[in-house]
């Protein structure tokens, strides 16, 4: 009688250990917010805004345009900067930031001993998105709320609300006269956001808000309304955005789901094969 040698049933196991290790430390790890971080998102504008308290209003059409860039990265920690830009067709400024962001890789979430500022809450949207409220900081302060789920150009989403109320933007009104000499400028705003929920990724983002000017000395609101704006992804951002959701999607699941799996049905059909084995050899 033949015995069923300890090398098979190793043998057997090892694709088993192999999905035990995906599973606990390869996938996670492929996860991470790249080292090399790049994003770029535009923004289609409408803008009603006047320059001064006395000027008189106008309105245009006008593009956003954001940028983010890693500038390091190590120990799971990336420092990525960040800048906004709202311009006419004519090319003048309107409102620019730049911020400089401390990012956990893992999590996505603001590092506050690192950065500009001391923030909290997500920098982007983790993987694995949860129907619940988070906290976001980029550029500045707000909580978004799950809102329900829905289909957005076929692929599911998570729709959540956000709402910016009294956000200090002074920062970037600055190319205004009197900015921030006489007046500060305070914004109010409503967004809300298609997420991709298995990879995080923000498919589209539509906001409205309201700004007014903030005496600097009194800390009053003067005058009438600033600007009120509306924005939303331009179809070129849209489209970048559906395939970097789809590439992570797809590889998030090849890891957690379809190569454990692959693995597993290995290491059981190299068991079963041993058993058989090991019976034909009984007899």
């Amino acid at each position: 009688m033949r015995l069923f040698a300890p090398h098979r049933y190793w043998f057997g196991t090892a694709p088993l250990w192999l999905m035990a290790a995906l599973l606990r430390s390869v996938a996670p790890a492929l996860e991470l917010l790249p080292t090399d971080f790049v994003s770029e998102t535009s923004y289609a504008a409408k803008l009603w805004s006047r320059q001064t308290l006395s000027s008189a209003a106008e309105e245009s059409e006008n593009i956003v345009r954001r940028r983010d860039q890693t500038l390091s990265s190590r120990d799971g920690r990336s420092i990525i900067q960040g800048d906004a830009h709202c311009l006419t067709t004519a090319g003048m400024v309107i409102f620019e930031t730049l911020n400089i962001y401390g990012i956990d890789r893992c999590n996505r979430q603001n590092l506050a001993d690192y950065g500009d500022e001391d923030r909290s809450g997500q920098y982007l949207f983790p993987p694995h998105l949860e129907e619940k409220q988070y906290g976001l900081w980029d550029p500045d302060p707000r909580v978004v709320t799950f809102d329900h789920e829905d289909k957005f150009r076929g692929i599911k989403v998570y729709v959540f609300n956000s709402l910016a109320d009294g956000i200090d933007e002074t920062a970037g009104f600055e190319s205004l006269p009197d900015v921030p000499r006489k007046n500060l400028a305070l914004s109010f705003g409503k967004s809300r956001l298609w997420i991709e929920p298995l990879s995080g990724v923000v498919l589209d983002y539509e906001n409205a808000g309201r700004s007014y000017f903030i005496e600097t000395k009194a800390g009053e609101r003067v005058g009438e309304l600033r600007a009120r704006l509306s924005d939303r992804y331009t179809a070129e951002t849209i489209k970048a955005q559906l395939h970097l959701a789809t590439a992570m999607r797809e590889r998030i699941c090849m890891l957690e789901f379809w190569l454990p799996l692959t693995c597993a049905a290995a290491g059981l059909i190299w068991l079963a094969a041993g058993f058989c084995t090991l019976r034909r050899g009984a007899r």
